[in-house]
């Protein structure tokens, strides 16, 4: 579909535009513009493209007519200025943009909601609006739900519908539908099937997820999920909905934080998503066998924990060639479990980062759900037939609560049982006894075993159980058995 510019003046948005003069009188510099431009006093302004440099830069201005504006200058440039300079600011919309019954609906930071046209959205007037102003606070994002336009403001959400007026908004209020609960981030705000997630947040009680759904809405994250919201300064989030497999998932970045928190709609429970970066390679010095199981060396620190993915490349022994979790044995040394006899050639053995979830923009595309990666601008296709991250292992970690049976005696944990799917691979499990302090070596578990268990677990009062897989089969476990 061919897209067209949005070049109307009386769009409240940022606009550049052409510059026919600038001229000073001591340090009041004065541009006229080409147009009659949406410029307002108190906004900020870039100037650039002027020979004489003092000009360039960024200003807070003086509006003296529908061409004209001053700023301040320093130093004596000459005057009037040379070049083929242009101007650019107006107002800073924010995340958002609504359509409804024919109109185009953007909001400001003040809070103002402007419509385009009927049924023009290249049109628009800059009388042609209303303002979000039952509660005090900016305006931080703007969206639809069901027929109503909503503002999103600091520390308030107001709600609208097209009420047909003749002369300015065709919006007016829904007066019982105002709410104290704002909005702490406009790029937290998604529609996923009809339904608006937020970061919201109350003077009284901090920051947590909202959904809303027609005019109803109530709070969908834990005390844990709010801690994180709350420790975090905002200054960077993604957000978008997707819908895969039978489940339709909030994904939320904090990039301060380094975290992507995922809440399931379906079983309205959280998650975390991340990304692994492969750190650079470091040289295998050897690999020895046992028969059940390979020790790595390498020649410098490896980096690695207990647990870990890592991937070895060069093996003679082709079977190695892959991604394994890694025992830890010291800085120098990891194993492996497997039965292949011991390789040759030039060996590397590759680590991974883990960070927050890479993906920062979603868009269903011919049948296809694509995601945006932050850095490296290609798109990615999310499906349930890959098992891999754009060729990185997914390192997958599920974390029991503390475990007591009831009682503060000691106990015996004789097994513990994976329930799942059967797949030709591998997991670990280890556990920790103090608070996840500090955690057991890590066990082996074979997860295409008739029964897939580990043994001899030990005695335990309180003990939390961690899973780790870094494969690239289609992994579905259920629960963990824990026999005594």
């Amino acid at each position: 579909m061919p897209l067209t510019l949005i070049t109307d003046t009386d769009y409240p948005g940022k606009h550049t535009y052409n510059v026919t003069s600038i001229t000073r009188s001591g340090s009041v510099a004065t541009v006229t513009t080409a147009v009659s431009s949406a410029l307002a006093s108190g906004m900020t302004v870039t100037i650039a493209g002027a020979v004489e440099t003092e000009y360039n830069g960024n200003f807070v201005i003086t509006v003296t007519g529908a061409t004209t504006f001053t700023y301040t200058v320093t130093g004596t440039p000459a005057t009037p200025a040379t070049g083929t300079i242009t101007a650019y600011g107006g107002k800073v919309t924010v995340p958002g943009i609504v359509y409804l019954d024919g109109y185009f609906f953007v909001m400001d930071e003040d809070a103002r909601i402007y419509n385009s046209a009927l049924g023009d959205g290249s049109s628009w007037n800059a009388l042609e609006f209303i303002t979000a102003e039952k509660e005090p606070g900016s305006g931080k994002a703007i969206a639809k739900s069901a027929n109503y336009v909503i503002a999103f403001k600091s520390w308030s959400t107001e709600f609208f519908y097209d009420a047909a007026n003749a002369v300015g908004s065709p919006l007016s209020p829904v007066d019982n539908g105002f709410t104290l609960v704002g909005c702490a981030s406009g790029t937290s705000v998604t529609n996923l099937d009809g339904t608006l997630f937020w970061i919201a947040q109350t003077r009284q009680k901090g920051r947590s997820v909202y959904m809303m759904e027609a005019l109803q809405q109530g709070m969908v994250s834990t005390p844990d999920v709010d801690r994180i919201l709350n420790a975090d300064d905002l200054s960077t989030v993604y957000s978008y909905g997707i819908k895969i497999a039978g489940h339709s998932f909030y994904v939320l970045t904090l990039v301060n934080s380094n975290i992507t928190l995922v809440y399931d709609a379906a079983s309205k429970a959280w998650q975390e998503w991340s990304s692994l970066t492969p750190r650079a390679s470091v040289s295998v010095s050897s690999i020895t066998s046992n028969g059940i199981q390979a020790t790595v060396t390498t020649a410098v620190a490896h980096g690695l924990s207990d647990g870990d993915p890592v991937t070895i490349a060069g093996a003679s022994v082709s079977s190695y060639n892959t991604t394994w979790q890694a025992k830890v044995v010291s800085s120098t040394v990891f194993k492996l479990d497997t039965t292949l006899a011991a390789p040759t050639g030039t060996i590397t053995a590759v680590g991974y980062d883990e960070t927050y979830f890479k993906y920062t923009k979603y868009v269903f595309c011919s049948g296809k759900d694509l995601v945006l990666h932050e850095t490296n601008g290609n798109l990615y296709e999310i499906t349930e037939q890959a098992y891999t991250d754009a060729g990185n292992p997914i390192d997958v970690l599920a974390r029991t609560d503390k475990i007591d049976g009831g009682t503060v005696g000691n106990k015996v944990m004789n097994t513990i049982t994976v329930v799942g799917n059967k797949i030709d691979d591998t997991a670990q499990i280890r556990w920790s006894d103090d608070d996840c302090q500090t955690f057991s070596a890590v066990r082996t578990v074979d997860l295409g075993a008739k029964v897939s268990q580990v043994r001899r677990c030990g005695d335990f009062t309180r003990r939390s159980i961690e899973f780790r897989y870094a494969g690239s089969n289609p992994l579905q476990v259920a629960s963990l058995e824990l026999e005594g």
